[in-house]
């Protein structure tokens, strides 16, 4: 009796996806990932490439990790984005490897965009009931982005988990 791959290919997506759910869950009560998703995210990404049923050059994917995680640090030192925030970003830019990263990051922005839309319009909301018409509130308003990156990823499993439906990629 031989093991299929393919079930267990399968079941490293599902829990891929139920880690960013559960990343997505936290940062949204608590403005915090934690870094055990992060990690988690990573040490499945092996499993994915020797159980995948197509090659995957996983060397470009480890270029790609390195490349978002580069840039995520500036924006974390300008303060632009918190730790947890780049860490899910740089790991999700390893699943999507250079195939998928256009798609990862524009997915992540509009859901970022949209997120911070609907929190900027209840937060005036809110403040509007209140009698506090002070604009620098909304400005200092936390955006919990972790929502986003896993918009994006769960977008990314997607397509990595459909091969034949997306082979022609942006890249």
């Amino acid at each position: 009796m031989s093991l299929d791959l393919s079930y267990i290919h399968l079941a490293v997506l599902g829990l891929a996806a139920a880690l960013l759910i559960a990343a997505a869950l936290r940062d949204a009560n608590t403005y915090r990932i934690p870094n055990v998703v992060s990690f988690a995210l990573l040490a499945l990404f092996p499993v994915y490439v020797l159980t995948s049923p197509q090659d995957v050059p996983w060397g470009q994917h480890l270029f790609t990790f390195g490349l978002v995680l580069a840039c995520g640090f500036v924006l974390f030192a300008k303060k632009y984005a918190g730790a947890g925030d780049i860490k899910l970003l740089a790991v999700m830019g390893l699943w999507a490897g250079p195939q998928f990263l256009a798609v990862f990051l524009f997915v992540t922005a509009v859901a970022g965009g949209l997120l911070g839309l609907a929190i900027a319009a209840l937060t005036y909301r809110r403040n509007h009931l209140n009698g506090d018409k002070k604009l620098k509130t909304l400005a200092k308003t936390p955006i919990p982005y972790g929502v986003a990156i896993a918009i994006g990823g769960l977008c990314t499993l997607m397509m990595l988990s459909h091969p034949a439906l997306f082979s022609a990629s942006i890249l």
